[in-house]
């Protein structure tokens, strides 16, 4: 097993009791069959008392007053504290730390959910590397990746987008144009892939790699600056579609509905942006495999910035740092939508059909207003 991982991975520290949040409220915990197993036979008080806060018809943990029932004042897991890390379930040892397989290769990351892990991807001041090590086969390890050659092609692709991301800012640049040409190089590559084009994929992806790229494009781009009234009209129909989403946290409801209103101010810097859009083509892009569509994948991961993007402006708005806001902005944004099913199934159907999220929208979303 080939195993892909961003540079920045093995960097994370859990804050523990100093964690402005926690993992252990809002969220069903599911017991994996291992755990699960060394809970049932687990003797005296502790193991009674264990058992009575497992919803055993789910296999997962009771919720008390929406939190786990061993989160303690302190913050911290009790059963970690009482009986070690080894007793704790195969999620709450994991997290935030996730695994996507593509056959033999298996791209790991961690999740914006979590503070620490959102910090540590979105204040990098560099563009993160992506390394690569063996590992053995496990038992029961499935190979899902039906279509290897698509695979290929949609990685390239994706290589070409974080060259795109990862040069270096020209002063006073913001990442909407580059957001834009890795738009249109999701959206031309996926032709050329879809018509077997090899030579006319490398070809679109070499383009898109060069820094004049976006000079050659700029011409195309420069009306979408003139709209200023559509980006708002289309902002504010995109801020209505959010609080549709299923609640996953008090918070989201809860700043939802206070930030409707708030005058909106500029939040992340260059780096953090360009972070977060790289972070989302990370985690969804190369999905493209198991339904043949990249470019809606692409959609979903500008979109995801846009949507940050406009929480962050309004918590800044509201009195909130800039670059705080935004971190929290992504927290937020990330537990509503990587963990809810329902959610991020309602989100992929948003993006990838309503006519609110063509590549005209999202690009006026992205520069209607701004000044070259």
């Amino acid at each position: 097993m080939r195993v892909i991982y961003p540079s920045y991975y093995h960097d994370f520290s859990c804050w523990a009791s100093s964690c402005p949040d926690t993992c252990c409220k809002g969220w069903k915990i599911s017991i994996d069959r291992e755990t699960y197993g060394k809970y049932m036979t687990l003797g005296g008080l502790t193991g009674t008392k264990l058992r009575k806060q497992i919803d055993h018809e789910t296999r997962s943990f009771r919720q008390v007053r929406g939190r786990c029932p061993f989160l303690d004042q302190s913050g911290l897991c009790g059963l970690c504290v009482d009986l070690g890390e080894e007793m704790m379930c195969r999620t709450c040892r994991n997290y935030p730390r996730h695994g996507e397989p593509y056959g033999d290769r298996l791209e790991i990351s961690l999740s914006l959910s979590c503070p620490a892990a959102a910090k540590l991807i979105l204040d990098r001041r560099e563009a993160a590397e992506y390394r690569e090590k063996i590992r053995e086969d496990r038992p029961g390890e499935q190979d899902l990746t039906t279509d290897r050659n698509l695979l290929e092609k949609l990685l390239q692709v994706r290589t070409s987008m974080f060259s795109v991301l990862g040069r270096e800012p020209l002063p006073e640049e913001g990442i909407s144009v580059r957001a834009a040409l890795v738009l249109a190089l999701a959206h031309d590559g996926e032709r050329r892939m879809k018509n077997g084009s090899r030579s006319g994929l490398e070809k679109v992806c070499s383009f898109y790699e060069q820094p004049e790229a976006a000079e050659k494009v700029e011409k195309e781009l420069s009306a979408f600056r003139e709209r200023t009234v559509q980006r708002r009209a289309l902002e504010a129909e995109y801020w209505n579609w959010l609080e549709e989403l299923e609640p996953v946290s008090e918070e989201w409801t809860k700043r939802v509905s206070s930030l409707k209103n708030r005058r909106s101010v500029p939040a992340g810097s260059f780096s953090m942006e360009r972070n977060l859009l790289e972070y989302f083509l990370y985690l969804y892009y190369a999905g493209g495999v198991y339904d043949g569509d990249g470019w809606h994948k692409a959609k979903l991961a500008v979109f995801s910035l846009i949507a940050v993007r406009l929480l962050a402006g309004r918590m800044a708005g509201e009195g909130s740092g800039g670059e705080e806001a935004f971190l929290q902005a992504a927290c937020l944004y990330s537990r509503q939508t990587e963990h809810s099913d329902r959610n991020l199934s309602r989100l992929e159907e948003f993006t990838a059909r309503d006519p609110r999220c063509s590549m005209e929208a999202l690009l006026t979303c992205l520069l209607g207003g701004e000044k070259k």
